[in-house]
Order: C-alpha cells, then sequence, then structure tokens
C-alpha cells in the first residue's frame, strides 16, 4: 500500500478506532489512523491515513468541516444524542419562527463547552472516562466558528440542519445550545459529516464495499499524500539541496511565501512540509525518510 489517505463513509454502529482495525487488517499495512473521531451513531466522511500519512494527521486535523444533524427538541440526554439516558422532559410551546430565530443567532463565533461524553483530555483523562464514571467532568468553554447554518426542514419535535464550522466543533454541543436557547433542551438524533476541506462524501466508498474489494482495487483508490495536501503551497528545492532538507538544515529559498508548505526535490520528488519562517529561511518540519 502506498502512503496516502482513505476517504472513507463511515456506517452507523461502529467507533471510529474500530473502523481503522477492520480497515488496518484488510489492508494488511503496519500504520493506519484517523484525523478526526466520528461518534459511535454518527455516520459520514472519515480520512484515514496509511502508512507514512499517519505521521501528517495534524495538518488534516485543522480542516474546516460540513455535517447535517437531526436534532429533536424537548428532551436532554446525558450524552447529547440518542445513544444516552434521557436525564429531562420538558414542555416545548415555540413556533417554526422561534426555532429558525435560535438556529441562525449561532451562525458566527462563539464560546462551546464540549459534551461531557467526549474525547476532551482533563489531567490526563477523557471526558468520556469520567462521565462514564459517574463525574461531572469540569469542561471549558472553547471558541467556535459556524460560518454558516442551512435549515433544511422542521417537522416538530424534529429540526435538520446542515452546518459549516471550523474543526473542533461539536454539533451535539451545537444541537444542545440551540435547545437551551428556546428554553426547551435537544439532543442529536442523527448525525452525518459530509465534508472535511474540499473532501466530500461523495467521493468516499462505505466502509463494507472497501472491504469486499481486492487490495489492487483499495490500491486505485488512495490519494498519495503530497495531492492530498492541496492545501498547501509548494517549493521545489533547486539540485543539490534535498539532502540538506533531509537532513532538518535550515537555509534560503528563492520563493516569496510564508508559512507550511510542501517541499518537492529538483525531481519531483516529495520530501515532506517545512515552514518558511523571516528572510525566506526554510525549516524542515516533517521529512520523509525513504
Amino acid at each position: 500500500m502506498n502512503n496516502g489517505i482513505l476517504l472513507v463513509d463511515k456506517p452507523e454502529g461502529i467507533t471510529s478506532n474500530n473502523l481503522v482495525l477492520e480497515l488496518k487488517k484488510h489492508l494488511n499495512v503496519s500504520k493506519a489512523g484517523h484525523t478526526g473521531t466520528l461518534d459511535y451513531s454518527a455516520s459520514g466522511l472519515m480520512i484515514i491515513t496509511l502508512g507514512k500519512a499517519t505521521r501528517f494527521t495534524e495538518y488534516f486535523q485543522k480542516l474546516d468541516k460540513e455535517y447535517i444533524t437531526i436534532g429533536k427538541l424537548g428532551e436532554i440526554t446525558d450524552t447529547y444524542d440518542r445513544e444516552g439516558k434521557v436525564i429531562e422532559k420538558v414542555e416545548c410551546d415555540v413556533s417554526e419562527s422561534d426555532i429558525k430565530k435560535a438556529v441562525y443567532s449561532f451562525i458566527g463565533s462563539y464560546p462551546q463547552i464540549p459534551p461531557p461524553f467526549s474525547s476532551k483530555r482533563i489531567k490526563g483523562k477523557r471526558a468520556y472516562q469520567l462521565a462514564k464514571r459517574g463525574l461531572n467532568p469540569e469542561l471549558k468553554p472553547v471558541v467556535v466558528n459556524i460560518y454558516d447554518i442551512e435549515i433544511l426542514n422542521i417537522n416538530f419535535p424534529y429540526f435538520e440542519i446542515k452546518v459549516e464550522c471550523s474543526s473542533g466543533t461539536y454539533i451535539r454541543s451545537l444541537v444542545k445550545d440551540i435547545g437551551d436557547k428556546l428554553n426547551c433542551g435537544a439532543y442529536v438524533y442523527s448525525l452525518r459529516r459530509t465534508k472535511i476541506g474540499l473532501f466530500n462524501v461523495e467521493d468516499a466508498k462505505g466502509l463494507e464495499e472497501i472491504l469486499r474489494m481486492p487490495l489492487e482495487e483499495v490500491q486505485k483508490l488512495i490519494i498519495p499524500l503530497e495531492k492530498a495536501l492541496y492545501f498547501f503551497p509548494e517549493i521545489k528545492l533547486d539540485e543539490g539541496y534535498d539532502l540538506r532538507f533531509k537532513y532538518g538544515q535550515r537555509f534560503k529559498i528563492p520563493y516569496n511565501i510564508k508559512g507550511l508548505a510542501k517541499v518537492f526535490s529538483s525531481q519531483n520528488k516529495f520530501l515532506g512540509i517545512g515552514e518558511v519562517k523571516e528572510n525566506r529561511i526554510l525549516q524542515p518540519l516533517k521529512v520523509i525518510k525513504d
């Protein structure tokens, strides 16, 4: 298997880690990972990193996301989704206009508190580990960006929305916050991730379909790492500088750019990621070893 990424449409009813384990076994690779968890009951796009691409996970994690979710008003669960236990039922006398107003009010930046059943770390422990023990994890609000929300359907007590948001946004928290805004509570009834950056779930294959495919067919689906990192500009080194980059040495380049960039050899071989600092100095960050 080449080093690269695989776009997978995760089904409901499997954890993200178990999905990776099944793919790892089927593809017979020593290294595989994912760039962002989807809840057990959620479906949709996951980026699976293979081989040396696992070292570049952090760059994909920062990409914006798009989700389609159905929220149910009038009930609150301990997990903020339908997998949890209903801890409160609330009389909910709201109009369609009230729901629209509450939903649209979250467009923009706002401090969001992650769900207690989440993978956030608190003093070395995952929040969900504490929550399962009956403890109430104290989670600090994180500023998230909701770029756009489109209301797809309202059929009380359900409402369906499409959300474009920054990395780190919890849709379960957003739906709960919408319910709180309406003074009647809400939880996520269904959740599907449709986009990660420019990657679309329509271009992904379902897990079961991939597991039925011979390895040579799966190989055709793998996006090479240098192509997958589309969001970085490219730098092509002059002859003689390839080894300097591989050995982690800093040097000046004839490119008027700043920040992170994909670095290629004079022979167009992908070498890794570097950062262009002041005075056009290139600092190697992640180098692909031969």
